[in-house]
Parts: structure tokens; sequence; C-alpha cells
């Protein structure tokens, strides 16, 4: 059921934080610390910051070069208001205030409908902001960033209304400035209004034309007087960035390009503005005419005001021709936040900064998977960037700023947040703090029955969601586990699972096994638990059958669920059909595309089949998405090694510590064998030593490499032995195999190993190519036909990769 959000307190000031969490635990009246113990089920309460006991802050809209911009309620006229922050090392400059106060004046003389009004100026704890007319619509920057080049009859409509705009500003003898796509703004209504008149002329420091030691305006649309830093600023600087602005209409480019900003500005002092026709073909002479006279060098030869470019667009006809496919498409832009647009404005980057426990210390693991809980959610978001677990979990337990925290991990909103579990209910305690300037956009604290605390969650997420105007369509409610003992075992079971190594892998499936006696065909906790066997069947001989089964019965029971579509194409790979495989994952990154474990397979697979640019990008976003994701980092180091280029498979991999078993275990002990690096591998023998559930197939091979002898317990090395697993894990097994021949020099045995492990289905072309052991093998006349037979593989995998 949908919860009301109810507002307890509009005068709420933004707390400091330390690690998400209050510095101190919230107190009833008596000064005793506040029991949640069972409490009775009741609406979420919702705390929004006030500025200046007026501007109830609603949602961030987006962020620009001057400061955040926020949609806000004025509680005095009960009216919405945009409210534009100004960031503190402007609003400090000596100065600038009093600017911004008289260019606040000046723009309030301006008064016509293609204009967006400003209000005042404001100030709260120190930060200044202010306040705009509201308008719900979207840049032209934007549109012209969806759509590219636009119809001529749609491209004179706003630019007749542009004109409009800047001909009553000038009137009243304002100048804007800084005219360009980001500024002007395309209400639903079809209004076309003009904003952020007057502030690059009020943080102009001296009389230079320099704003914080650059050029003032925006370098793609400044007139040459500008860039030349002369005092005499007048109206037909605005004419030539319309000029600027109508180039980009017209093509879809901007008319300067460049390296960097003030390369850009200086080309229009060497030499007249480029023709838009070379653009666009089918561009009629009298339009782009008027663009270039709107952009002559000299502004004498320019149209003297808007109007006279207003009366020249309405005496041209108007056609609208289709767009011809000579127009190039638009460039990627950055976006710039206006004053009062209420769209969102390019991806907001947001890190959920670990949940603090306040509860027993057992329950450390609650907080721990409602983190990445909440991680992965907003994830899913459209227009959210959202950091990973593994870049954030160094600030567990730490007190710290938040604000400070978000400055380091270069993000612009911190989720930060505590649980605590007691008397069979679970409470959450949520903020969301702008990084910028501090203003809390809500907080929240939600009592649920522990059954409910992934949809706690969802209410998080669908919050942040909200706040910072992106994705706000509500997430379709999650199929949770019923009973709560359950929910708790399935949390439990998926901590142990992130663990990786058999052992954990072990504990994992039990509790999934506990958590499926009490919940039968629950597909979330079959996918988990589908995870959690498939993981273990590669490095044992454990659990394949049972694997396939909750795989299988996960999909049945949910096939919109990313979790059981990887879990199927895990079982599908281990079972040695690497096409059903991916298939599945391509599924899975349908559903979830910031899934990081599906990109960490998929491109694990692209990576063995040689589609080495395709395999690195889904490795990348893996990493990305997750720096500890299971396997990526090994599969990108060993792809590197194969390929030659060692230093950056040693920086990929990064140094090897103590108790870092994916290193040991994995790619650091294939690449010490590949390149018969004996120093390597006896720091690895010595770090074996600190791997929880040592791995004695590394063991074995460090001796291997040490001691170029097979080691004293033979029992190590039958390989065959491990054989009884999946199908991968058997071709694996012979890849050791050949591998260990050639490093002992048994060069016969070398093309007999390739050989079974073609036979059991080897997909990895890269490595039959490639491993530096293999040379025997590649000279026997029977390796071109078992190259063929991988490669022939590797292109049916590919097909099912490209495919749709």
């Amino acid at each position: 059921m949908k919860q009301r959000i109810s507002r307890e307190d509009d005068t709420l000031a933004a707390p400091r934080l330390y690690s998400g969490v209050e510095t101190a635990p919230r107190r009833a009246a008596t000064g005793e610390e506040e029991s949640v113990e069972a409490p009775a089920p009741r609406e979420p309460s919702c705390k929004r910051q006030v500025l200046a006991e007026r501007y109830e802050l609603l949602c961030l809209i987006g962020i620009g070069g001057m400061g955040n911009v926020y949609r806000a309620r004025d509680v005095e006229l009960d009216e919405i208001v945009a409210v534009k922050a100004i960031r503190r090392e402007l609003s400090s400059m000596p100065g600038v205030l009093e600017r911004f106060r008289r260019e606040v004046r000046l723009s309030r003389r301006v008064t016509h409908p293609n204009v967006a009004r400003v209000f005042d100026i404001g100030e709260h704890g120190g930060e200044k902001f202010l306040t705009m007319e509201y308008v719900d619509g979207e840049s032209l920057a934007a549109i012209l960033g969806r759509e590219g080049p636009l119809r001529i009859d749609r491209a004179v409509e706003i630019a007749r209304a542009v004109c409009a705009g800047l001909a009553a500003a000038h009137r009243a003898g304002v100048i804007h400035r800084d005219l360009k796509p980001d500024n002007v703004l395309i209400a639903k209504d079809g209004r076309v209004l003009l904003t952020d008149f007057g502030i690059a002329r009020a943080i102009q420091q001296g009389d230079g034309g320099q704003t914080l030691g650059a050029t003032l305006g925006t370098p793609a649309y400044m007139a040459p007087e500008q860039v030349e830093g002369r005092e005499s600023i007048d109206g037909r600087a605005d004419i030539y960035a319309l000029g600027a602005m109508l180039y980009e209409i017209f093509t879809g480019e901007r008319a300067w390009l460049g390296d960097g900003p003030f390369a850009v500005a200086a080309a229009r002092l060497m030499a007249d503005p480029p023709d838009p026709r070379r653009r666009r073909v089918d561009l009629p002479d009298a339009f782009a005419r008027l663009v270039l006279k709107c952009m002559a060098r000299s502004r004498d030869d320019r149209f003297a005001t808007a109007d006279l470019v207003a009366a020249e667009l309405s005496s041209l006809t108007q056609p609208s021709p289709p767009r011809s496919l000579s127009v190039r498409p638009p460039p990627p832009r950055e976006a710039d936040a206006s004053p009062v647009l209420s769209t969102p404005l390019g991806d907001k980057v947001v890190a959920v900064l670990p949940f603090r426990n306040q509860g027993p210390a057992d329950d450390e693991y609650l907080a721990d998977e409602l983190t990445d809980d909440l991680i992965d959610t907003l994830s899913m978001r459209r227009g959210l960037k959202v950091r990973p677990r593994g870049v954030v979990a160094r600030w567990k337990g730490v007190d710290q700023d938040p604000r400070e925290i978000g400055r380091e991990l270069g993000v612009q909103v911190v989720v930060g947040g505590s649980v605590r579990r007691r008397g069979g209910a679970v409470r959450i305690n949520a903020r969301l703090i702008s990084v910028a300037d501090g203003f809390q956009l809500w907080a929240r604290h939600l009592d649920r029955a522990e059954g409910e605390v992934l949809r706690l969650n969802d209410e998080v997420a669908q919050a942040v969601a909200e706040a910072l105007m992106t994705d706000q369509a509500a997430a379709p409610a999650r199929d949770v586990p019923s009973d709560p003992v359950a929910l708790d075992l399935y949390l439990r079971a998926r901590h142990e699972y992130r663990q990786f190594w058999p052992p954990r892998l072990r504990r994992a499936i039990a509790l999934y096994g506990e958590a499926l006696a009490r919940c039968p065909g629950d597909p979330m906790i079959l996918a988990g638990d589908a995870l959690a066997r498939s993981r273990l069947w590669f490095f044992t001989d454990d659990g394949g059958e049972e694997a396939i089964h909750a795989a299988e019965r996960a999909v049945a029971g949910a096939p919109d669920l990313a979790d059981a579509r990887l879990a199927l194409a895990s079982v599908r790979l281990q079972a040695g059909d690497s096409v059903a495989a991916v298939r599945e994952l391509k599924k899975a990154l349908a559903l979830s595309p910031g899934f990081a474990e599906a990109h960490s397979l998929l491109g694990t697979v692209l990576l063995e089949v040689s589609a080495v640019n395709e395999g690195r990008r889904e490795i990348e976003i893996a990493r990305a998405l997750d720096p500890d994701a299971p396997l990526a980092r090994q599969s990108l180091g060993r792809a590197l090694a194969l390929l030659g280029r060692w230093a950056e498979a040693d920086a990929v991999l990064g140094p090897t510590q103590p108790g870092d078993s994916t290193n040991v275990s994995g790619a650091g002990v294939r690449l010490a064998l590949w390149s018969g690096d004996v120093e390597r591998a006896q720091g690895l023998a010595a770090i074996l030593a600190t791997v929880q559930g040592r791995n004695d197939l590394s063991s074995a091979l460090v001796h291997i490499i040490v001691h170029r002898e097979m080691p004293p317990r033979p029992e190590f090395m039958q390989l065959e032995q491990l054989c009884r697993a999946g199908t991968r894990r058997r071709a694996f097994v012979h890849q050791l195999d050949a591998e260990i021949a050639g490093y002992l020099g048994r060069e016969d045995e070398v093309i007999v190993a390739m050989s079974r492990s073609v036979e059991e289905g080897l997909i990895d072309l890269l490595w039959i190519e490639r491993c530096p052991l293999l040379e025997a093998g590649r000279a026997d006349p029977r390796y071109p036909a078992l190259r063929a037979e991988v490669s022939r593989r590797a292109d049916v995998i590919l097909q099912a990769y490209r495919e749709g």
C-alpha cells in the first residue's frame, strides 16, 4: 500500500551526520533513548529542509555551475517556486552579493511572457539563494540533445519568442550576456522563456570580464567583444549569442568547436563564423544569411536589435522540409541546470553510505545487506549514477561529515541512515543530503515488521527518485518472502554468498535451504540458492543437479526477476551450454541494466571467445558498478596477460595482500605460471596461509612453479577427480593439465590435454591461441582442427550475443 508522506517539522535544519546517521540516538522527552521495541505500524514521517522559514525544498531539479536548483514550496503564499543556491565560493567573493542584488533589481524590471521572473535573494545558514519562477517544462538544450536539429518552422517559432524576450529586456536596460540553449526553457504549454538574466554580470570580477578565473560567459556563444574583455557590452552581444544558438538549432552542432574553452572563444577572433549550410545542405539561403549576420565579427555588422531579427524571421518563408540525411547528429553535451526547469537535467550522482547497525552486533549483516540492496535498487533507476558498494565500504563505521565524504566521492547527494531491529520490528532512519550546500531534501523514519525490510528499501529508493526528479514511476512491488524468518535467512545467506569461496558458499546454501523449508518455491530464495550452488559447483563437485533445478524453478516462478535469469545463465554456463547462458544474461541485463554480476559473467564469456573489445566493455561496466564484482578483475587481468599486456594485467589485478583469496586462488597464480615468475609464486605461497578456506589447487600450482615438479601429495593433482563437476569445470581442469605439461617441458602431453579440453566443450579461443605455455601444442598438426572447433563455438556464442 502506498504510504502518505507527512511533514513533521518545517524548520528542520540539516544535521551533521556521521557515516549516514545522527551523532546521537533519538531521545524521547524523558531523556531516555527512544525504544523501537514492537512499535505499532505507522505512516513514515518525512522532514524536509525549509529555507529562511519560508521555502520548503521538494526536490533537486539539477546541478549547474552556480549551484543546485530546487523545486520548492513557498509556505507563506502556498506557491511553487524555483530556488537556486549560490555556491559559497561565489557568494563569499567581495562585492558579488551586492552585484547580485543589483542584477536582481534590474531583472525584476523585465515583465514579459517570454522572460522567467526573478523574485528575491535569500539566506539560510550562511548559504545564499535566489528564488525564481518555476516552469514545468524542459530546456532547449535538452530538446536539442534528444532530437538534434529542429524543423525550420519550429526553430523559427522558438527564435521569435527568444527575440521577444530579449527585446523586452534590452528596452529595460538589461543585457543577458550568457544566452545559450540551457537558458531557454520550453514549458509544457508551449511557452518559451529566457532565464538567468544578469547572472553572469553579477559574478563578474572587476571590469575585465573574468569569472572565477574564466572568461565571462559561455565560450561557445560569446561575442568577440566579450572574448576581448571590452567594457562596453551592449545588446548586440546577445544578438551574436542568438545567432550561435540558431546555428545549433538548425544544424544540431555548435558553430565553434575546439579542445578547450579558451580555444573555442578565441576562434571567432581569427575567422568568420562558419556557414550553417556546410552542416545542413537543405537549409534555405535566407536563414543561413540571417545566422551569419547575427554572428558577424564586428557588432556594427549585426542586427542592431532583437526586434529586427524577429522582423526578418517573420518575412522569410517557413517551409518544413524533411530532415536531411546530410545533417550530422548533435555532439554529446553536458547538462547545465536552469533555475526554473522541472525536467531532470542529466544523471545525478549518488552515494549510499553504509547504514549503521544500532542493534545487537549479530545484526551487522542486516545493515550491510540493506545498504547493498539500496545501492542495487537505486542503480536500476534511470537518471541516477550510484557509487558502488566497494567504493563506499571504506566509510563503514567512520565518523566523518557526509558532505566531506560526498566531495571525496565526487557525488552530488548522499543517502545516509541507520537500522535497528527489536521485538519483531525494524526501524530505518534515512536522510538525503546535498553535498554542495548541505541542504537536507528529506529525512524519514520508517517502522515496519521484520518481513517488510526490503519493501522499506523500496520506499526509500522511491523517495530518493522523487526528491532528485529522476525516474519517478513507482517500481513494481517486489515479491519478497512473506515469512519474516525466511526473509531473514535469505539476507543472511546472501551475506555469506558475497564472501565468494566454498566454505561461505556452503553456509549460504544451508541458510537458503532453511528459508526454502519455510517458503517452498519462493523465486528470490530459489534464485539465491541456485547462484550459490552454481558457484560451488564450479569449485567442487557439489550441487550441480540441485543448482539446475533451483534456477529453472526460479525462472518459472518469476521470469522477470533478474537474479533468476542470472542463476539460470550461471548453471547453463557450468553445464556447457554457453549460448543459452549468453541469452539468459542478456535477459537479466534487459531487466536490470545495473546488474554488475551479470555484466561480469557476460564479459568473462566474451573475453574467452576473443571478443576483446566487447568483453572488456562489459567488464569495465561491472567494475564501475561494483569494484568487488566477482571475477571481473580476474577475467580482465587474465585476458590482458594472454594478449601480452603484462603491465596492464598487473595494474588491473593490483597488489595481492594477505587474505586476498581472489588473486591468490585465481588469476594471480595463473599469471605466475604463464610467465614462470618464481618470485611472484613464492610471495603467493606465503599469502596462501592467510586465505580462509585455503585452495589446495592453488597451493599445488604454486609448488609446481617454484620447484618445477609435481607436489609431494599427488592427490592434489589428480585433477580428473574434480571432473565430476560441470562441463565447464572439466574443460578448465584439462586447460590446467596442458599448462602444467607445457611448464614442465612435457611437450607430448600438451596437445593431449588440449584435445581433452576441447572434447569437454572448451570455448576459450583466446587461451588456445595465446597462452604462452601451449607453443608445443600449437606446433602439433592436430592443433588446427582443435582451434577451428573452438572458433566455431565462439562464433555461435557471439552470434547469440549480437542477435536482436
